[in-house]
């Protein structure tokens, strides 16, 4: 039987799947940034037990946009639900002269759960909305495997895992500063299955998993409700 997973019911103990919460496109100031997302694995229960879940968080992002001839730059952090997922994303767009009417950059997010090397590809309009693609490679760090939906660990195998796998997604973002982006992701690859507290190596198992989620960007004053 497949599995659903949803994000309130194992966002606390599924391996964090890292999300690029922006476009290739760098914004000028500060913004905040929240996220939340779920999957579906398409791998057989018998064959794979790892819970992959898109990154639940909220987070600040700061940016200087790019010109003619000088790169984008961009740095932001984000606080996850599940805390070792926390990560920071460092990014560059290139200069908008080298790439005309399209926007690239590349970058990484980096946490105590994951690396994740990633370019991105888009075009974007004069009302902020546009369509973009990023593509990702992710390394995790080793974690227990053997979690159930509902949070508990079967003791009869307790073995760890080590994923690593590509990480394609495509997303639209609604026009205006504060805009909407819906996105379309997927994670294909291999985990290392090691035994539990020891450096062997036991098997291997796949990674297949599909994505989907939102990203809501908005003013830090909703931070501050009430103002003196």
């Amino acid at each position: 039987m497949k599995r659903i997973s949803a994000v309130l019911l194992v966002a606390s103990v599924a391996a964090c799947a890292p999300v690029v919460t922006h476009g290739p496109r760098v914004e000028a100031g500060t913004s905040l940034v929240a996220t939340a997302g779920a999957s579906y694995s398409t791998c057989d229960e018998e064959a794979c037990d790892l819970a992959l879940l898109p990154q639940a968080s909220l987070g600040l992002r700061t940016g200087r946009p790019a010109g003619q001839a000088a790169p984008g730059l961009s740095a932001g952090g984000s606080l996850s639900l599940n805390l070792l997922s926390s990560d920071v994303d460092l990014y560059a767009q290139a200069p908008t002269g080298l790439t005309g009417a399209l926007e690239a950059g590349g970058g990484v997010l980096l946490s105590l759960a994951h690396t994740m090397p990633y370019v991105q590809l888009g075009r974007t309009a004069a009302d902020g909305s546009g369509w973009y693609t990023t593509q990702g490679f992710v390394w995790m760090s080793r974690r227990q495997a053997d979690y159930t939906l509902t949070g508990g660990l079967d003791e009869e195998e307790p073995d760890e895992m080590r994923p690593r796998y590509w990480a394609p997604s495509i997303a639209y973002r609604t026009r205006g500063a504060s805009g909407l982006q819906v996105y379309a992701a997927g994670a294909f690859g291999t985990a290392d299955v090691y035994a539990f507290d020891d450096a062997q190596k036991v098997g291997r198992q796949p990674v297949r998993f599909l994505m989907a989620g939102v990203i809501v960007q908005g003013s830090p004053e909703l931070l501050l409700p009430w103002r003196f």
